[in-house]
């Protein structure tokens, strides 16, 4: 009888029911939402890197045309971007040659040759480099894939 007893005693007891319920809300509710920021602070830190990286190397090509080598402006990329993981990848940046006329006030452009000359108008040369980042989450949630592709580009004219 004494175990019937206590059993009618512990079915009626309230104390301790607000401390296991905020352990429940803590567990199911705060850490996955905790963990899901720390995902995220990753992939916007990651990007800004990319975006810095695109940036310095973008500035570079647009002030001094005649060292927009690929191979330096992977080295200045490579440099702003920093070597903490994830690794950078840069596509070979591409050059691009345009013919521009103006007429009745209206510019357009002709696809052309770079390092040809245009019959009328004026060459214009624009180089487009991209920069990408694979970012694995340390923390990947069932909603989240486990890598995100991360990508930052730039198009600038150099003449």
């Amino acid at each position: 009888m004494r175990f019937f007893s206590a059993c009618r005693a512990l079915a009626g007891a309230q104390r301790g029911a607000v401390a296991v319920e905020s352990a429940l809300a803590i567990t199911l509710v705060l850490v996955p939402l905790c963990l899901g920021a720390a995902d995220l602070g990753v992939v916007f830190a990651t990007q800004a890197r990319l975006d810095q990286a695109t940036q310095a190397a973008v500035l570079a090509a647009w002030g001094n045309t005649a060292a927009a080598s690929p191979a330096a402006l992977q080295a200045l990329a490579t440099e702003a971007y920093g070597t903490a993981p994830p690794s950078l990848i840069m596509t070979t940046p591409s050059l691009a040659c345009v013919c521009l006329t103006v007429a009745s006030g209206q510019e357009t452009s002709t696809p052309a040759n770079c390092g040809g000359t245009c019959a009328s108008g004026q060459m214009a040369s624009y180089l487009s480099l991209s920069l990408s980042a694979q970012v694995t989450l340390p923390v990947p949630l069932p909603a989240l894939p486990a890598a995100i592709a991360l990508s930052s580009g730039g198009t600038v004219r150099i003449q």
